[in-house]
Protein backbone atom coordinates (compact mmCIF):
# COMPACT_ATOMS: atom_id res chain seq x y z
CA UNK A 1 0.00 0.00 0.00
CA UNK A 2 1.09 3.60 -0.48
CA UNK A 3 -0.87 7.18 -0.04
CA UNK A 4 -0.99 9.53 -1.91
CA UNK A 5 -1.83 13.35 -0.83
CA UNK A 6 -2.83 15.94 -3.13
CA UNK A 7 -4.33 19.73 -2.67
CA UNK A 8 -7.95 20.28 -3.83
CA UNK A 9 -8.66 23.26 -5.10
CA UNK A 10 -12.21 23.38 -4.67
CA UNK A 11 -15.56 26.38 -5.72
CA UNK A 12 -17.23 28.30 -3.07
CA UNK A 13 -20.08 25.65 -4.03
CA UNK A 14 -17.51 22.64 -3.32
CA UNK A 15 -16.09 24.26 -0.47
CA UNK A 16 -19.21 24.69 1.81
CA UNK A 17 -20.28 21.05 0.14
CA UNK A 18 -17.64 19.59 1.90
CA UNK A 19 -18.20 21.22 4.92
CA UNK A 20 -21.56 20.39 5.38
CA UNK A 21 -20.71 16.99 4.17
CA UNK A 22 -17.98 16.78 7.22
CA UNK A 23 -20.83 18.36 9.63
CA UNK A 24 -23.24 15.46 8.46
CA UNK A 25 -21.00 12.67 8.99
CA UNK A 26 -20.16 14.23 12.54
CA UNK A 27 -23.65 14.02 13.83
CA UNK A 28 -24.03 10.84 12.09
CA UNK A 29 -20.56 9.15 14.12
CA UNK A 30 -22.08 11.15 17.52
CA UNK A 31 -26.20 9.43 16.82
CA UNK A 32 -24.39 6.21 16.02
CA UNK A 33 -22.12 6.49 18.61
CA UNK A 34 -25.24 7.65 21.23
CA UNK A 35 -26.97 4.31 20.27
CA UNK A 36 -24.27 2.01 20.67
CA UNK A 37 -23.72 3.12 24.44
CA UNK A 38 -27.27 3.55 24.89
CA UNK A 39 -28.05 -0.63 23.56
CA UNK A 40 -25.16 -1.62 25.73
CA UNK A 41 -26.09 0.21 29.14
CA UNK A 42 -30.16 -0.15 28.93
CA UNK A 43 -29.88 -3.65 27.22
CA UNK A 44 -26.80 -5.21 27.30
CA UNK A 45 -26.61 -5.57 23.36
CA UNK A 46 -23.33 -4.61 21.69
CA UNK A 47 -24.39 -3.47 18.52
CA UNK A 48 -22.19 -4.80 15.59
CA UNK A 49 -20.50 -3.57 12.70
CA UNK A 50 -23.54 -4.62 10.60
CA UNK A 51 -26.09 -3.51 13.44
CA UNK A 52 -24.80 -0.20 12.49
CA UNK A 53 -24.79 -0.43 8.81
CA UNK A 54 -28.76 -0.87 8.95
CA UNK A 55 -28.83 1.71 10.90
CA UNK A 56 -27.43 4.17 8.13
CA UNK A 57 -29.22 2.29 5.57
CA UNK A 58 -31.63 4.53 3.46
CA UNK A 59 -30.09 7.82 4.38
CA UNK A 60 -30.45 10.22 1.31
CA UNK A 61 -28.39 12.70 2.64
CA UNK A 62 -25.12 11.14 2.40
CA UNK A 63 -23.50 8.79 0.18
CA UNK A 64 -23.85 5.01 1.42
CA UNK A 65 -20.27 4.19 0.98
CA UNK A 66 -19.39 7.22 2.52
CA UNK A 67 -22.37 6.66 5.72
CA UNK A 68 -20.93 2.89 6.38
CA UNK A 69 -17.21 4.29 6.65
CA UNK A 70 -18.75 6.27 9.68
CA UNK A 71 -19.89 3.03 11.02
CA UNK A 72 -16.26 1.69 10.40
CA UNK A 73 -14.85 4.25 12.08
CA UNK A 74 -16.91 3.48 15.60
CA UNK A 75 -16.38 0.02 15.31
CA UNK A 76 -12.60 0.87 14.63
CA UNK A 77 -12.99 2.69 18.05
CA UNK A 78 -13.80 0.47 19.89
CA UNK A 79 -11.22 -2.14 18.76
CA UNK A 80 -8.34 0.01 19.34
CA UNK A 81 -10.10 0.51 22.94
CA UNK A 82 -10.05 -3.08 23.81
CA UNK A 83 -6.92 -3.42 22.56
CA UNK A 84 -5.33 -1.06 24.94
CA UNK A 85 -6.91 -2.55 27.78
CA UNK A 86 -5.05 -5.78 26.82
CA UNK A 87 -1.84 -4.02 26.23
CA UNK A 88 -2.91 -2.55 30.15
CA UNK A 89 -2.19 1.15 28.39
CA UNK A 90 -2.35 3.49 31.00
CA UNK A 91 -4.85 5.85 28.68
CA UNK A 92 -7.82 3.47 27.55
CA UNK A 93 -9.21 6.26 25.59
CA UNK A 94 -13.39 5.41 25.52
CA UNK A 95 -14.86 6.80 22.26
CA UNK A 96 -16.35 9.85 22.80
CA UNK A 97 -18.89 11.68 20.93
CA UNK A 98 -16.88 14.67 18.46
CA UNK A 99 -17.03 18.02 18.86
CA UNK A 100 -17.71 20.83 16.40
CA UNK A 101 -14.57 21.08 14.48
CA UNK A 102 -13.28 17.60 15.53
CA UNK A 103 -14.21 15.43 12.64
CA UNK A 104 -12.23 16.66 9.73
CA UNK A 105 -12.64 14.44 6.81
CA UNK A 106 -14.98 11.93 4.62
CA UNK A 107 -14.26 8.97 2.99
CA UNK A 108 -14.96 6.89 0.33
CA UNK A 109 -13.90 3.39 0.75
CA UNK A 110 -14.11 1.82 -2.21
CA UNK A 111 -13.45 3.67 -5.92
CA UNK A 112 -15.96 2.59 -8.75
CA UNK A 113 -13.99 3.74 -11.11
CA UNK A 114 -10.24 3.87 -10.12
CA UNK A 115 -8.83 4.22 -13.83
CA UNK A 116 -10.13 8.14 -14.07
CA UNK A 117 -8.31 8.93 -10.71
CA UNK A 118 -4.98 10.64 -11.34
CA UNK A 119 -6.88 12.77 -14.62
CA UNK A 120 -10.06 13.45 -13.64
CA UNK A 121 -11.38 12.86 -10.05
CA UNK A 122 -15.30 12.68 -8.82
CA UNK A 123 -16.42 12.77 -5.35
CA UNK A 124 -20.12 11.75 -4.52
CA UNK A 125 -22.67 14.57 -3.54
CA UNK A 126 -19.61 17.17 -4.12
CA UNK A 127 -18.86 17.05 -8.07
CA UNK A 128 -15.55 16.90 -10.29
CA UNK A 129 -12.87 18.47 -7.93
CA UNK A 130 -10.07 21.00 -9.33
CA UNK A 131 -6.95 18.32 -8.00
CA UNK A 132 -3.10 19.24 -8.74
CA UNK A 133 -1.65 16.02 -9.02
CA UNK A 134 1.72 17.09 -8.72
CA UNK A 135 2.95 13.47 -9.12
CA UNK A 136 1.57 10.26 -10.79
CA UNK A 137 -0.41 7.60 -9.25
CA UNK A 138 0.76 4.30 -9.11
CA UNK A 139 -0.49 1.07 -8.71
CA UNK A 140 -4.57 0.64 -8.29
CA UNK A 141 -6.74 3.22 -5.99
CA UNK A 142 -8.67 1.91 -3.59
CA UNK A 143 -9.75 4.47 -0.99
CA UNK A 144 -10.08 8.04 -1.20
CA UNK A 145 -10.35 10.48 1.62
CA UNK A 146 -11.14 14.35 1.72
CA UNK A 147 -9.77 16.09 4.71
CA UNK A 148 -9.54 20.14 6.04
CA UNK A 149 -6.81 21.10 7.15
CA UNK A 150 -6.51 23.44 10.35
CA UNK A 151 -5.44 25.91 7.53
CA UNK A 152 -8.67 25.59 5.84
CA UNK A 153 -6.71 24.00 3.23
CA UNK A 154 -8.75 20.92 1.38
CA UNK A 155 -6.28 17.56 0.95
CA UNK A 156 -7.40 14.65 -0.68
CA UNK A 157 -5.82 11.39 0.02
CA UNK A 158 -5.65 8.42 -1.93
CA UNK A 159 -4.83 4.54 -1.18
CA UNK A 160 -2.90 2.47 -3.49
CA UNK A 161 -2.63 -0.82 -3.85
CA UNK A 162 -0.53 -3.43 -5.92
CA UNK A 163 2.50 -0.96 -5.91
CA UNK A 164 5.45 -1.39 -8.52
CA UNK A 165 9.00 -1.58 -6.79
CA UNK A 166 10.07 1.70 -6.31
CA UNK A 167 13.03 2.39 -8.44
CA UNK A 168 15.75 3.03 -6.46
CA UNK A 169 19.03 2.01 -6.48
CA UNK A 170 20.34 0.23 -3.27
CA UNK A 171 23.90 0.68 -2.51
CA UNK A 172 26.20 -2.37 -1.66
CA UNK A 173 27.52 -1.17 1.86
CA UNK A 174 26.44 -1.04 5.53
CA UNK A 175 26.51 1.65 7.94
CA UNK A 176 25.99 2.29 11.78
CA UNK A 177 23.45 5.28 12.46
CA UNK A 178 24.11 7.22 15.76
CA UNK A 179 20.78 9.92 16.76
CA UNK A 180 21.81 13.17 18.34
CA UNK A 181 20.48 16.57 19.07
CA UNK A 182 23.83 18.34 18.02
CA UNK A 183 24.37 16.41 14.15
CA UNK A 184 20.83 15.00 13.33
CA UNK A 185 22.47 11.47 12.52
CA UNK A 186 26.04 10.79 12.37
CA UNK A 187 27.54 7.34 10.48
CA UNK A 188 30.21 4.96 11.22
CA UNK A 189 31.28 6.74 7.78
CA UNK A 190 32.10 10.03 9.86
CA UNK A 191 29.27 11.49 7.91
CA UNK A 192 27.21 14.38 9.77
CA UNK A 193 23.59 15.47 8.40
CA UNK A 194 22.24 18.06 10.49
CA UNK A 195 18.56 19.09 10.56
CA UNK A 196 16.47 21.97 9.99
CA UNK A 197 14.86 22.38 13.21
CA UNK A 198 12.06 24.88 11.81
CA UNK A 199 10.01 24.63 15.02
CA UNK A 200 13.20 26.06 16.82
CA UNK A 201 13.88 28.55 14.06
CA UNK A 202 10.56 29.98 14.33
CA UNK A 203 9.70 29.63 17.87
CA UNK A 204 9.79 33.42 18.77
CA UNK A 205 7.42 33.73 15.43
CA UNK A 206 4.77 31.34 17.15
CA UNK A 207 5.17 32.51 20.70
CA UNK A 208 3.91 36.15 19.12
CA UNK A 209 0.88 34.28 16.94
CA UNK A 210 -0.08 31.99 19.96
CA UNK A 211 -0.33 35.33 22.74
CA UNK A 212 -2.45 36.82 19.65
CA UNK A 213 -4.88 33.55 19.76
CA UNK A 214 -5.38 33.62 23.79
CA UNK A 215 -5.81 37.15 23.44
CA UNK A 216 -8.84 37.41 20.99
CA UNK A 217 -12.47 36.75 21.98
CA UNK A 218 -14.05 33.22 21.62
CA UNK A 219 -15.99 32.42 18.62
CA UNK A 220 -15.18 35.88 17.17
CA UNK A 221 -13.89 36.40 13.91
CA UNK A 222 -10.39 37.72 14.70
CA UNK A 223 -9.88 34.63 16.95
CA UNK A 224 -10.48 32.68 14.01
CA UNK A 225 -8.00 34.37 11.74
CA UNK A 226 -5.17 34.04 14.20
CA UNK A 227 -5.90 30.40 14.83
CA UNK A 228 -5.71 29.91 10.74
CA UNK A 229 -2.68 32.00 10.76
CA UNK A 230 -1.18 29.61 13.66
CA UNK A 231 -2.12 26.40 11.49
CA UNK A 232 -0.47 27.63 8.85
CA UNK A 233 2.81 28.34 10.50
CA UNK A 234 2.21 25.03 11.93
CA UNK A 235 1.88 23.43 8.75
CA UNK A 236 4.85 24.98 7.03
CA UNK A 237 7.27 23.41 10.44
CA UNK A 238 5.46 19.94 9.94
CA UNK A 239 6.26 20.31 6.06
CA UNK A 240 9.92 21.32 6.46
CA UNK A 241 10.68 18.22 8.54
CA UNK A 242 8.49 15.73 5.81
CA UNK A 243 10.86 17.10 3.27
CA UNK A 244 14.13 16.67 5.11
CA UNK A 245 13.09 13.19 6.16
CA UNK A 246 11.89 11.49 2.82
CA UNK A 247 15.54 13.50 1.21
CA UNK A 248 17.95 11.84 3.54
CA UNK A 249 16.33 8.63 3.98
CA UNK A 250 16.38 8.10 0.13
CA UNK A 251 20.14 9.36 0.22
CA UNK A 252 21.52 6.77 2.45
CA UNK A 253 19.34 4.07 1.05
CA UNK A 254 21.14 4.48 -2.38
CA UNK A 255 24.24 4.65 -0.45
CA UNK A 256 23.71 2.08 1.78
CA UNK A 257 22.07 -1.62 1.33
CA UNK A 258 22.19 -2.58 5.27
CA UNK A 259 21.51 0.25 7.69
CA UNK A 260 21.88 -0.12 11.49
CA UNK A 261 20.13 2.44 13.99
CA UNK A 262 19.80 2.84 17.38
CA UNK A 263 16.14 1.60 19.00
CA UNK A 264 15.63 4.42 21.02
CA UNK A 265 13.20 4.73 24.03
CA UNK A 266 11.83 7.86 22.65
CA UNK A 267 8.44 8.38 24.97
CA UNK A 268 10.76 7.57 27.82
CA UNK A 269 13.54 10.28 26.90
CA UNK A 270 10.67 13.09 26.28
CA UNK A 271 10.09 13.21 30.01
CA UNK A 272 13.44 15.10 30.07
CA UNK A 273 12.06 18.80 29.82
CA UNK A 274 15.46 20.16 29.21
CA UNK A 275 15.11 18.40 25.94
CA UNK A 276 11.90 17.37 24.84
CA UNK A 277 11.36 20.55 22.79
CA UNK A 278 14.47 19.67 20.89
CA UNK A 279 13.84 15.55 20.63
CA UNK A 280 10.17 16.92 19.24
CA UNK A 281 11.92 19.19 16.68
CA UNK A 282 14.25 16.54 15.00
CA UNK A 283 11.40 13.65 15.21
CA UNK A 284 13.74 10.79 15.61
CA UNK A 285 10.23 8.29 15.80
CA UNK A 286 8.78 9.77 12.14
CA UNK A 287 12.87 9.91 10.52
CA UNK A 288 12.47 6.07 11.42
CA UNK A 289 9.15 5.15 10.12
CA UNK A 290 10.26 6.65 6.72
CA UNK A 291 13.49 5.02 6.89
CA UNK A 292 11.56 1.58 7.15
CA UNK A 293 9.14 2.72 4.55
CA UNK A 294 11.94 3.89 1.97
CA UNK A 295 13.65 0.78 2.33
CA UNK A 296 10.84 -1.85 2.03
CA UNK A 297 9.72 -0.29 -0.77
CA UNK A 298 13.37 -0.23 -2.13
CA UNK A 299 14.07 -3.60 -1.10
CA UNK A 300 17.08 -2.05 1.53
CA UNK A 301 17.28 -3.55 4.83
CA UNK A 302 17.02 -2.27 8.72
CA UNK A 303 18.32 -3.38 11.58
CA UNK A 304 17.14 -2.16 15.13
CA UNK A 305 20.13 -2.28 17.61
CA UNK A 306 20.43 -1.86 21.58
CA UNK A 307 21.54 1.45 22.15
CA UNK A 308 23.40 0.60 25.86
CA UNK A 309 26.60 1.87 26.37
CA UNK A 310 26.95 2.95 22.81
CA UNK A 311 28.46 6.41 23.22
CA UNK A 312 30.39 4.86 26.50
CA UNK A 313 32.33 1.77 24.76
CA UNK A 314 35.07 2.78 23.01
CA UNK A 315 34.91 1.14 18.96
CA UNK A 316 38.67 0.57 18.82
CA UNK A 317 39.33 -2.02 21.72
CA UNK A 318 35.88 -2.34 23.29
CA UNK A 319 36.35 -0.98 26.95
CA UNK A 320 34.00 1.17 28.54
CA UNK A 321 35.01 4.67 28.80
CA UNK A 322 32.74 6.70 30.59
CA UNK A 323 31.52 10.47 29.98
CA UNK A 324 29.04 12.53 30.70
CA UNK A 325 26.70 14.42 28.06
CA UNK A 326 28.75 17.45 27.80
CA UNK A 327 32.29 15.67 26.98
CA UNK A 328 32.23 15.38 22.70
CA UNK A 329 35.67 13.71 22.12
CA UNK A 330 35.83 10.11 22.70
CA UNK A 331 39.57 9.85 24.24
CA UNK A 332 40.19 5.75 25.51
CA UNK A 333 43.42 5.53 27.32
CA UNK A 334 43.38 1.86 26.80
CA UNK A 335 44.21 2.25 22.82
CA UNK A 336 44.72 5.92 22.53
CA UNK A 337 41.84 6.10 20.08
CA UNK A 338 40.57 9.71 19.92
CA UNK A 339 37.56 10.69 18.00
CA UNK A 340 34.49 12.32 18.13
CA UNK A 341 31.74 10.46 20.77
CA UNK A 342 29.01 10.14 17.88
CA UNK A 343 31.12 8.72 15.43
CA UNK A 344 32.10 6.09 17.70
CA UNK A 345 28.78 5.51 19.41
CA UNK A 346 27.89 4.53 15.15
CA UNK A 347 30.88 2.53 15.04
CA UNK A 348 29.73 0.57 18.27
CA UNK A 349 26.11 0.25 16.51
CA UNK A 350 27.99 -0.91 13.08
CA UNK A 351 30.30 -2.91 14.52
CA UNK A 352 27.53 -4.84 16.96
CA UNK A 353 25.34 -5.20 13.94
CA UNK A 354 27.64 -7.10 11.66
CA UNK A 355 28.80 -9.51 14.74
CA UNK A 356 24.91 -9.96 15.10
CA UNK A 357 23.75 -13.08 13.78
CA UNK A 358 20.92 -12.48 11.64
CA UNK A 359 17.48 -13.92 12.58
CA UNK A 360 14.66 -15.42 9.96
CA UNK A 361 13.35 -12.16 8.19
CA UNK A 362 10.69 -10.57 10.80
CA UNK A 363 7.89 -7.84 9.40
CA UNK A 364 7.97 -4.79 10.13
CA UNK A 365 6.60 -3.45 13.27
CA UNK A 366 7.45 -6.92 15.46
CA UNK A 367 8.25 -6.02 18.66
CA UNK A 368 10.26 -8.85 19.11
CA UNK A 369 13.58 -9.21 20.99
CA UNK A 370 16.47 -11.00 21.11
CA UNK A 371 19.17 -10.43 24.18
CA UNK A 372 17.76 -7.12 24.53
CA UNK A 373 18.57 -6.56 20.71
CA UNK A 374 15.41 -5.81 18.00
CA UNK A 375 16.51 -6.53 15.04
CA UNK A 376 14.26 -5.60 12.09
CA UNK A 377 14.74 -7.07 8.83
CA UNK A 378 12.94 -5.04 5.99
CA UNK A 379 11.44 -6.69 3.18
CA UNK A 380 8.59 -6.31 0.18
CA UNK A 381 5.40 -7.25 2.05
CA UNK A 382 1.63 -7.53 2.06
CA UNK A 383 -0.47 -4.61 3.84
CA UNK A 384 -3.96 -3.82 5.22
CA UNK A 385 -6.32 -1.61 3.38
CA UNK A 386 -6.51 1.16 6.13
CA UNK A 387 -10.16 2.41 6.65
CA UNK A 388 -9.10 6.62 6.90
CA UNK A 389 -5.24 8.77 6.60
CA UNK A 390 -3.20 9.10 8.87
CA UNK A 391 -3.62 12.13 10.99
Amino acid sequence: MKTYKYRVYPTKKQASEIDLQIEKCRLLYNKLLALKKDAYKNKSVRLSRKDLYRRVKGNKEMYSQVSQNVADRIDKAYKNFFARIKRDERKKGFPRFKKYGTYNSITLPQITKPKNIGKKTRFPKIGWLNIKYHRVLQGTPKIMTIKKAKSGKYFVTIFCDNMPKEKITVGNGEVGIDFGLNHFITTSNSEFFDHPKPLGKMSEKRKVLAKKFSKTKKKSNNRNKARVKLAIMDEQIANTRNDFGWKLCRKLIEKYGTIYIENLNVKGMLKNHYLAREITDVSWSDFTSKLFFKAESAGGKIVKMNPKNTSQKCSGCGEIVRKTLTMRIHKCHHCSLEIDRDINAAQNILITGIGLEQPKSTPVGDETSTDGISPKQVLPMKQETPYNSRG
